[in-house]
This record gives C-alpha cells, structure tokens and sequence, in this order.
C-alpha cells in the first residue's frame, strides 16, 4: 500500500496495518490523530506544552495497549477510545495543577466538559484536520495549476475582493471565478475522501 492510498484508508483499515506492525501504517495514523488531539486538549484549557505531552503520551499508550489487544473494534468507534485516552490523561494533569492551586491558596475549581462537549470539540478539531490536508493535497496536486490555485487562495483564504484578486494576476474577473469553480470542484472531491477515511460521515 502506497502512502498515498494510506491517506484514504479508514481508521478501521489503518489498524489492520498496525496489526501487522506496518511502519507507513503507523507514521500516518500519528500523523492524522497527532494534530487533533493537540488542538483538542488545547481546546479543554491545556497549555500548549501540556497539550502536546498529552498527544505523546496518548499516542504511546494507545499503541501500546493496542497491540496487547485491549481494543475491541465492536465495542465502539476509535473516536470514542481515544477521546477517552485524552480525557483520562487530562483528569490526570489537571489534579496536579489543581494541587499547586491549592498548595499556593488559590481556587482549584475547574468546569470539566461533558461527553457530548467533548465528542463536539473532537469533531470539530477533525474537520479542521481533514480540510487542511485536503489543501495540503490541493496544491500538491498536478490537476490545477499554480496560477490556479493562487487566485483561488486569494479568493477564498485570504479572502480578497474577486477585482482585486484579477488586478493582481492582470486576468479579466471571470477568469477568477473559474478559478474558483475548478478549485471547489476538486476540494470537494478531495474531502469526500478524507472525510470518509476519517470516519467523519
């Protein structure tokens, strides 16, 4: 399996490739969980040191009790498991920062998300995974040329005038529009992908 064709398999297929103690299996499976569960404890008031502690040490964990088959796929998704994993390890830091609280004589009351918050937050950092790997792909790609795919990010990240953005590149402003269609078009095709393979839909 390609590392490209890696990029689309869903969690469930990724694990199978960590059965067999697939190195590219591994490394994208990091890659993809890595980034949501640092933006997801930074999104439960962790520091950013804390927040990556966190993902390294959830990571660790996870494949370590993964390959002692503590993972049981039919009772429940990933999602859930890791999400769990994070919570628990965040509990953990937040004790010990809650006793400096207390040692120092301040308050040590801290409101704790609930499971349906914390699943919300964790979709939420996936999305935002899932669309800047499918611009990661969009500019790597071959269909769409440079010119291309800089008008379209004028226009919609950095969210400039359609005028402005064809006085910039001396094309008529139809041109961008155009632009912008073909760009939609295959982003679009892209995140069905990733979207899928991140179990989102």
């Amino acid at each position: 399996m390609s590392v490209t064709g890696l990029h689309t398999e869903t969690s469930t297929e990724l694990l199978r490739g960590l059965d067999s103690s697939d190195d590219e299996a591994w490394r994208e499976f990091d890659r993809r969980y890595r980034g949501i569960i640092l933006g997801f404890a930074t999104r439960i008031g962790l520091t950013p040191f804390d927040a990556a502690d966190l993902a390294q040490e959830t990571l660790t964990l996870f494949l370590k009790e993964y390959r002692a088959g503590k993972y049981d796929r039919d009772r429940g998704r990933l999602r859930s498991w890791l999400i769990g994993m994070a919570r628990h390890r965040a509990a953990d830091m937040a004790r010990h920062s809650y006793s400096r609280r207390e040692t120092r004589g301040e308050s040590a009351i801290v409101e704790r998300p609930g499971d349906e918050e914390l699943g919300r937050l964790w979709d939420e950092e996936a999305r935002r995974a899932v669309l800047s790997r499918a611009m990661e792909e969009l500019r790597e790609s071959k269909r769409v040329g440079e010119q291309t795919l800089a008008v379209f990010e004028r226009l919609m990240i950095e969210q400039q005038d359609p005028q402005e953005v064809a006085d910039a590149f001396d094309i008529p402003v139809q041109a961008v529009y155009k632009a912008k269609h073909r760009c939609l078009m295959r982003l679009r095709s892209i995140l069905d992908r990733l979207t899928h393979a991140y179990e989102l839909s």
